[in-house]
């Protein structure tokens, strides 16, 4: 006899509380340099004021809100329409965030003009794994603006790649508008179909076997949905209820091509084996 059950497994740490007030700058890390203009203020104020990160996994995304020079004034990062912004006219233009972390398009600052995060040598980019920005941006009027800096010690950091404390980061949730604890009525809460890469307001849909088949290769056992962005082991034991779930060989860590229904195989055999399948956000 066989058994079915899904498994989820979070591998992130935990942070702040929920709200989409947490895709902006942290206070405590909101200073940017420019040896022209003086301390640059990401976070001069709460709501709207603040450099606010929209991003998805694997997609990218974009900046709004403001920043503060006390030498020159308000910096704009996007115009009001919202991202991403195609920065081809003066209608479009905005920061981007692509899928790795760089940054690319424009600012605006009423009393300097543009701010070039694309020229030659500007390389600012967002850490999506910690949210600190580095590197720098490039302004026609005020020179180069740095994002981190040891002499003395400061930097920029978003809140929206912090983490909540199930491990969901801060612009998963703003991104579905959920807390961690949301249910969509299916009994899984929203952290773990973030671990899952599911849609957290779609019932239903999360982490399940649908199939386990003995044949001459070995025990097929067919799960769905798979993500590409996460990792897929085959976990196993003989009964139950008791003894340690062990990983079958060769089938740890498994990341796919494509996403959908897939099989992972165990090629012993036995009269009787319970089988489930964990994912992880990375190996």
């Amino acid at each position: 006899m066989y058994g079915m059950r899904w498994r989820a497994a979070a591998v992130l740490a935990a942070a702040l509380a929920a709200g989409a007030e947490n895709i902006g700058t942290d206070p405590a890390h909101p200073y940017a340099w420019g040896e022209n203009v003086g301390w640059i203020n990401t976070a001069p104020g709460g709501g709207a004021q603040t450099v606010t990160v929209h991003y998805y996994e694997g997609t990218g995304g974009w900046l709004s809100g403001y920043a503060w020079g006390e030498n020159i004034g308000w910096i704009v990062i996007g115009n009001p329409g919202g991202g991403p912004y195609a920065n081809t006219t003066a209608d479009n233009w905005g920061v981007n965030l692509s899928a790795d972390g760089r940054l690319s398009g424009y600012a605006w600052g009423e009393n300097v003009g543009w701010i070039n995060f694309s020229a030659a040598q500007c390389d600012a980019a967002i850490n999506t794994a910690t949210g600190e920005f580095s590197g720098h941006a490039w302004g026609e009027n005020i020179g180069w603006l740095k994002f981190k800096g040891t002499s003395p010690d400061y930097g920029v950091r978003s809140m929206a790649f912090y983490t909540q404390p199930q491990g969901t980061p801060n612009w998963w949730l703003d991104y579905h508008g959920v807390t961690e604890d949301y249910d969509a009525g299916d009994g899984v809460p929203a952290w773990r179909k973030y671990v899952m890469d599911t849609n957290p307001k779609t019932a239903g849909d999360y982490l399940r076997l649908t199939a386990i088949a003995v044949n001459l290769k070995g025990t097929d056992v067919s799960f769905t949905p798979a993500s590409t962005r996460r990792y897929y082991t085959l976990v196993r034991r003989a009964a139950l209820t008791t003894g340690a779930w062990e990983n079958v060989s060769g089938q740890v860590n498994v990341q796919f091509g494509t996403p959908g229904e897939k099989i992972l195989r165990d090629k012993a055999t036995a009269s009787r084996m319970f089988y489930t399948v964990e994912v992880k956000v990375t190996p």
